[in-house]
């Protein structure tokens, strides 16, 4: 029988209290004081603010600590938990990006310990057969679809959203497989259902499809309101001059996507008017990821300075608080996306 929401917060928080008291015991022999409770995954001892990661979403814990560090005061020091060390290690390479840099630990038993930083990992490759790459921007730019290279895949889309994707065959031996349609259902089905269509016949119904929805003034249709951090990056890649920047191309994002509903932070990289390397990262709302790619793209591109882009109605002190604690000068910059009336 599935456990309930309320429920499973119990848990987590009993289980957060147990071991921030044993681990305080360890250091001074004194637990924690009897009026301490924890609220979910968080507990604030009156110093420290300590999270335990859900297991649902664990790559959301360390911006989520950060936000709620920060309604303590500024300078609340902050300790993150994961029970997967695996995870904890990744959180712990992008925690050195921040100052002050947040604690992150793993849980061990019924003890925490201090996680070790992971090792940088192989950049991804294109593994496509050497021609390919040309056939691929050639068929996007027949239907007026932008290609992207991104963790090794080459994908097409229309103002930020994927319309096809090219699927590698090459542990097979075979040529990639043109997939059109707008996330990994509808490509699936495509397939199954396109007749005798060309790649190209299909790619340009997809586009159109797409465009006849995401403009200005777009309303809340799924194809208007999906992936809206990437086409907010397609608007300042278009216009590098409104950052005041001289040129800006997308780059892989921190981490992959695993679908198209949740937000995934969208960078680029740039060059300023001093020839200095600008990081760019694209965001909508209040997302707790934004934090964590930024820093894991800073220690990945090495910029000299980060912008982050927001539609204008979600900048909010919170999110510019959390994003000052780049180890570089970051600045919060709010934008007009081009679907807003």
């Amino acid at each position: 029988m599935a456990l309930d929401i309320e429920r499973i917060q119990a848990l987590r928080g009993a289980k957060l209290y147990a071991l921030v008291d044993g681990a305080l015991r360890k250091v001074s022999g004194a637990g924690l004081d009897s009026d301490v409770s924890a609220e979910g995954g968080y507990l604030f001892d009156g110093f420290r603010l300590w999270t335990l990661a859900s297991a649902e979403t664990p790559e959301a814990a360390l911006g989520s600590g950060l936000f709620r560090a920060g309604l303590h005061g500024d300078s609340t020091p902050l300790t993150v938990c994961f029970d997967d060390p695996v995870e904890a290690a990744e959180a712990a390479r992008r925690a050195t990006a921040l100052e002050p840099s947040p604690e992150v630990c793993h849980v061990d038993g019924d003890s925490l310990v201090v996680a070790a930083p992971r090792e940088d990992l192989p950049y991804s490759k294109d593994e496509y057969p050497v021609e390919f790459a040309r056939e691929f921007h050639d068929l996007c730019r027949s239907g007026g679809v932008d290609p992207v290279l991104e963790h090794g895949t080459w994908l097409g889309e229309v103002l930020g959203l994927e319309v096809v994707r090219a699927v590698a065959q090459s542990r097979l031996g075979g040529r990639p497989v043109i997939e059109v349609g707008i996330g990994r259902f509808d490509r699936e089905a495509g397939v199954l259902m396109r007749g005798s269509k060309s790649d190209a016949e299909a790619l340009v119904e997809a586009a159109d499809l797409v465009r006849v929805q995401r403009h200005s003034g777009a309303g809340a249709h799924p194809l208007a309101t999906l992936a809206r951090e990437r086409w907010m990056r397609w608007d300042v890649c278009a216009h590098p001059e409104s950052l005041g920047l001289i040129e800006l191309v997308p780059i892989d994002p921190a981490d992959k996507r695993l679908n198209l509903r949740d937000p995934s932070p969208a960078p680029a990289i740039g060059t300023g008017p001093d020839g200095g390397r600008v990081l760019v990262v694209c965001s909508v709302g209040v997302d707790p990821r934004l934090i964590s790619a930024a820093a894991e793209l800073v220690l990945r591109e090495t910029p000299d300075r980060v912008v982050v882009v927001l539609p204008v109605r979600d900048v909010m002190a919170p999110v510019e608080r959390v994003v000052a604690r780049l180890r570089i000068p970051a600045l919060v910059v709010g934008l007009r996306g081009s679907w807003a009336a």
